[in-house]
């Protein structure tokens, strides 16, 4: 080859390498940054770090994460109840496809001594308790599966009847609201009865496999479009309410909500955007309820 021509040849290569970094898609799953092996030994944060899960709490214990396709849960086997379940809305589940499934079952990933009913037929009703819904089977009627996984046990929780029919589904009917504004790309949602080592709870339910009662029902919420986040939680009693309608009376901080529930929420938003670390702080520590209206 002439000198004239390798010299073209690598200019045109320079050039498109150079146009090729201006106009490739960006990495979509964000990276924690690099960690030393000390760090690696101790932070168990980034150890069980999943990149893209942005809904997903501190994981403490990886071998009860359990995944179904649309939701995602971290399961106390010795209360029979989840310490939070989590998922997301994006346009793609903001559509109704299929009803209600009442596919009332065992979850297959847990073993079912550890469940907190013992037949399909079984309910908390005799006590005065709805086998209430973590992750809402209104929330995921995109496809048959994903509502059907809505009714596994492991999704169940013993909510008041009450509680569970009127301010429940009340805020339950406001996060899907949420998640189909104009102003949301897409909601993050982390959801459950508070049931961690300090928080009070209602006993438990002997007869259903000594499932335990929770006192209190969190949900906790990031809204996302582009790079702006704004976040809100909401914190109810297990008990009648003399109005179902929920106010900003309910509603706190994450950050708040944190040191009621113990859980470390929304912990991978340092990892979304590279130039702002802080992201995290700055969404759990505020609450504009202007962006939440009741």
């Amino acid at each position: 080859m002439n000198p004239k021509k390798y010299r073209n040849t690598f200019i045109f290569a320079l050039l498109f390498f150079y146009l090729l970094g201006f106009t490739s898609c960006p990495i979509p799953d964000p990276v924690p940054p690099p960690v030393n092996d000390d760090e690696l030994q101790t932070d168990t944060l980034i150890v069980n770090y999943i990149p893209g899960r942005i809904e997903l709490p501190e994981i403490k214990d990886m071998q009860w994460l359990i995944e179904h396709s649309s939701y995602t849960m971290e399961y106390d086997t010795a209360q029979r109840h989840s310490l939070w379940v989590a998922y997301k809305f994006y346009s793609d589940y903001n559509v109704k496809n299929v009803s209600r499934s009442d596919a009332w079952a065992f979850d297959p990933k847990i073993p079912r001594q550890y469940q907190s009913l013992n037949s399909k037929t079984q309910t908390f009703s005799y006590a005065g308790y709805d086998r209430g819904h973590l992750c809402a089977s209104e929330d995921r009627v995109f496809s048959l599966d994903a509502n059907e996984e809505t009714f596994y046990f492991s999704n169940m929780s013993p909510q008041l009847s009450w509680f569970n029919q009127q301010i429940w589904k009340n805020l339950e009917e406001k996060v899907r609201k949420w998640a189909q504004a104009a102003d949301c790309d897409t909601l993050y949602v982390v959801t459950g009865g508070a049931i961690n080592p300090g928080v009070e709870t209602l006993g438990v339910l002997m007869e259903r496999n000594n499932v335990t009662i929770p006192k209190y029902y969190f949900k906790a919420l990031v809204k996302r479009q582009g790079d702006t986040f704004d976040g809100i939680a909401f914190w109810l009693e297990n008990k009648k309410y003399n109005s179902n309608k929920v106010t900003h009376e309910y509603s706190m901080t994450i950050r708040e909500l944190e040191e009621k529930t113990g859980i470390n929420f929304f912990p991978y938003l340092r990892y979304v955007l590279p130039g702002n670390p802080a992201l995290e702080d700055s969404v759990e520590t505020k609450r504009d309820i202007g962006k939440w209206s009741l």
